[in-house]
């Protein structure tokens, strides 16, 4: 995962070849800020609660074995 600001979408999904990127940059709006939700509401999604701290030791670790 990697966190695209949001002042560049409209230039990055232009750049993907999307003419008018204004819906998707809505679509995603909706569900970062929470107004819109899957079709079973919060039943329905899975969303995690991992810290940064836990997913880098466990990167950290991973790399440690395979080297």
């Amino acid at each position: 995962m990697k966190v695209v600001p949001r002042e560049s979408w409209d230039a990055l999904f232009r750049s993907q070849g999307m003419k008018n990127p204004v819906p998707r940059i809505r679509m995603l709006d909706g569900f970062n800020e929470g107004w819109i939700e899957f079709e079973r509401g919060k039943p329905g999604s899975q969303k995690g609660s991992t810290s940064l701290e836990a997913v880098l030791e466990s990167v950290i670790e991973e790399e440690s074995t395979n080297t």
